[in-house]
């Protein structure tokens, strides 16, 4: 089931969120060496830049040859180009229009690029944890991450079909029947159901659902818990055992990448709300 594919993966914040725009003008680049020019078309320098783009590699290189007929394509296309203005064809509407589309498309990407930046430079690259914290909070949590959990789940893409399955549930149609009425058509048969997730780790279960799974007795059913990276879901716990093995030395790791996540999420969310009470932001 492949909701139960993407629940059982560790999931690591990766935040990549769009800002808004800045009415400032942006900072002038650092002037870059100059490309090395490889032609010229009516006085126009085709360079090796313009060739490195249009040449689609695996890795980047090309042989000679592909080279050689790379150019001769972009000198070719630089002629087009340059007729296709002489011919005042860059004054027709649907060449405007498509070119509005691909700068705004460009200033996403930008938008994109200097967020990303800015998350991995000014708040993930300031964030640690220490041993100590990740013992600590081992020590605080050590009954749930040294218990494995046998849990059913079934997962929906909506909130509405996640509350009207759960509503049957509490009605007193079996979890099973609900879960396979929910299953996704043509999965291949295994030794056990799709819903069925088997004995799970403290380490598989997302923060998220942790105080969801972890209160659950044997035969009880959750409410609706949602995820923005895995959609919606209901959860049973049909039943748990312990795991004596698992000591700190197994888990600091991942205790320690949890933690950080955590926190570099909080730090994220503080700056940002700090830029939107300081900035004017007006929507119409």
């Amino acid at each position: 089931m492949r909701s139960c594919k993407i629940f059982l993966t560790f999931f690591s914040i990766a935040a990549l969120l769009v800002v808004g725009c800045s009415s400032k003008k942006e900072p002038a680049a650092k002037s870059l060496p100059a490309a090395k020019v490889l032609a010229k078309v009516n006085g126009i320098a085709i360079t090796e830049d313009d060739l490195r783009l249009s040449i689609r590699t695996a890795h980047g290189t090309a042989p000679e040859s592909e080279k050689l007929r790379a150019l001769d394509d972009v000198i070719q296309a630089e002629l087009l180009y340059q007729e296709g203005l002489r011919l005042g064809l860059d004054k027709d509407p649907g060449y405007l229009k498509e070119i509005a589309r691909m700068e705004k498309q460009l200033a996403n990407m930008k938008r994109a690029e200097i967020t990303r930046r800015f998350y991995n430079t000014q708040i993930a690259a300031r964030v640690e944890i220490t041993n100590q914290e990740a013992q600590e909070y081992y020590h605080k949590n050590v009954d749930q991450i040294t218990t494995e959990l046998h849990l059913g789940m079934i997962g929906f893409s909506n909130k509405e079909d996640a509350e009207a399955a759960l509503k049957r549930i509490r009605s007193g149609e079996p979890f099973k029947e609900v879960a396979e009425a929910n299953a996704p058509k043509g999965m291949p048969a295994g030794q056990r159901p799709p819903w069925d997730m088997g004995f799970v780790t403290w380490g598989q279960i997302p923060d998220e659902f942790g105080p969801t799974v972890y209160k659950l007795k044997p035969g009880e059913v959750s409410d609706v818990v949602s995820s923005k990276r895995t959609g919606f879901h209901i959860f049973t716990l049909l039943e748990s055992r312990k795991n004596s093995k698992v000591e700190f030395g197994n888990v600091s790791g991942l205790i320690m990448a949890r933690l950080r996540d955590k926190k570099i999420m909080e730090s994220f969310e503080n700056y940002v709300a700090k830029l939107k009470k300081d900035a004017k932001i007006e929507k119409s």
